[in-house]
């Protein structure tokens, strides 16, 4: 066989400097003319803040927007819900049987859990994290904070868009739960974190707040906690290390079991059939403490919730994810 002359391999060569030369000048203008001719994805900056390099909207009609006219797949689902007068995030997770903390990461705007009347939200159709993200690198960043093996969304950039016009773009971490919120739900996460459910089973059946009366009795009244249905003699456990406080009979609340905890915080557990501890006893999170019951005021076999703080009643459903 016979072996390329020097001609051959100078021809070699320019063929494949004039095919990279090409290639290059396909691959620029391409990306010129894409940058120019493509619409925008423009979002405002004042209608967000950064929080360690992700922005998170702070304006609701701006994000709303945003979802709204956004052209790329967003890797799930996302249903606009306007909200009604006795929605609830705990309503719609139900409803969509989503977690807490997928609406908490697809509604980046909202300061608080307490849903208002007329107000918007995104729903996703799957559990996991919604972010929107202003440098591809933060994608890879976010993976390694969730974890997540599952990503999904147009977000990668293309061979005609490797400059991008856009202010932002979405990717969607499936079966992950946030790890970037805003600094108000920060705070509320901070004390979930400490509180556990007080029953492993059971369902809501009265939320904390204005209720009609449940005794035929005319009118509204104030419901300071939360009702939770469930099979009588089921254990009742301590939602947080503390001290009893009070363990006996209280009228209206039936056998009462009452814990103070750290940072000016207690828990009420009411309408019990049996008290498994005593007045200045040390408890532990989880730790049994009675049995459900239908004593005192009571409708039917249930425990009645009551989360306090420097002696003013919470919605417990803001611990209870």
């Amino acid at each position: 066989m016979t072996m390329p002359t020097v001609y051959q391999f100078n021809l070699i060569r320019r063929y494949i400097i004039f095919t990279l030369l090409a290639v290059f000048l396909i691959l620029f203008f391409g990306n010129i003319l894409s940058y120019f001719l493509t619409k925008r994805v423009f979002v405002d900056p004042d209608s967000y803040t950064l929080k360690d390099g992700f922005p998170l909207f702070n304006n609701e009609e701006a994000y709303i927007n945003f979802i709204k006219n956004y052209p790329y797949d967003t890797g799930v689902k996302l249903d606009i819900h306007k909200v009604g007068q006795y929605d609830t995030l705990w309503g719609i997770k139900k409803r969509y049987n989503l977690s807490i903390q997928t609406l908490i990461a697809a509604n980046p705007h909202l300061k608080d859990l307490t849903l208002v009347p007329g107000s918007t939200i995104v729903i996703p159709h799957r559990n996991g994290t919604l972010l929107t993200f202003d440098n591809y690198f933060d994608v890879g960043r976010m993976t390694n904070l969730l974890k997540a093996e599952k990503i999904s969304g147009d977000y990668r950039p293309k061979i005609f868009r490797l400059i991008s016009p856009d202010d932002m773009r979405i990717v969607f971490f499936e079966d992950t739960y946030p790890v970037i919120v805003n600094n108000e739900i920060e705070k509320i996460y901070a004390y979930k974190m400490t509180f556990i459910a007080p029953l492993n089973t059971g369902y809501y059946t009265s939320m904390y707040g204005d209720r009609v009366n449940p005794f035929n009795e005319g009118g509204y009244e104030f419901h300071n906690g939360i009702d939770i249905a469930a099979p009588a003699g089921t254990p009742i456990r301590a939602a947080r290390k503390g001290i009893v406080f009070f363990a006996g009979w209280r009228d209206g609340l039936g056998y009462t079991v009452a814990i103070q905890h750290n940072d000016g915080f207690m828990t009420l557990y009411s309408h019990c059939s049996r008290i498994h501890v005593k007045s200045g006893q040390w408890v532990k999170q989880n730790e049994k403490i009675a049995l459900v019951g239908s004593t005192g005021r009571s409708t039917g076999s249930h425990l009645h919730y009551t989360i306090m703080r420097h002696g003013i009643t919470l919605n417990p459903l803001k611990f209870l994810w």
